[in-house]
């Protein structure tokens, strides 16, 4: 059985508040604060793809594939 997916280029929107999620869901462990070293992102802003990838060599291979680019500018991530 698979679960739910989401597609690797996601369409803008503005953000909404969340109204449903309380003090007692995040104390259950359904969310938790993470950091760079534990959760790499990677996005490719080149020309508004915003693909994500675990790793610059992932994204880097996507460039050169997909915009047949080397170009190293417009990475969006908390890692570096």
């Amino acid at each position: 059985m698979h679960g739910p997916s989401l597609p690797s280029v996601l369409k803008s929107k503005p953000a909404t508040h969340d109204t449903t999620t309380t003090r007692d869901h995040l104390i259950a462990g359904l969310a938790r604060v993470t950091s760079p070293q534990e959760t790499p992102i990677y996005i490719c802003a080149f020309q508004d793809c915003n693909r994500l990838f675990p790793s610059r060599e992932r994204v880097m291979l996507h460039r050169k594939r997909d915009h047949n680019s080397e170009e190293d500018r417009d990475i969006i991530t908390w890692n570096e």
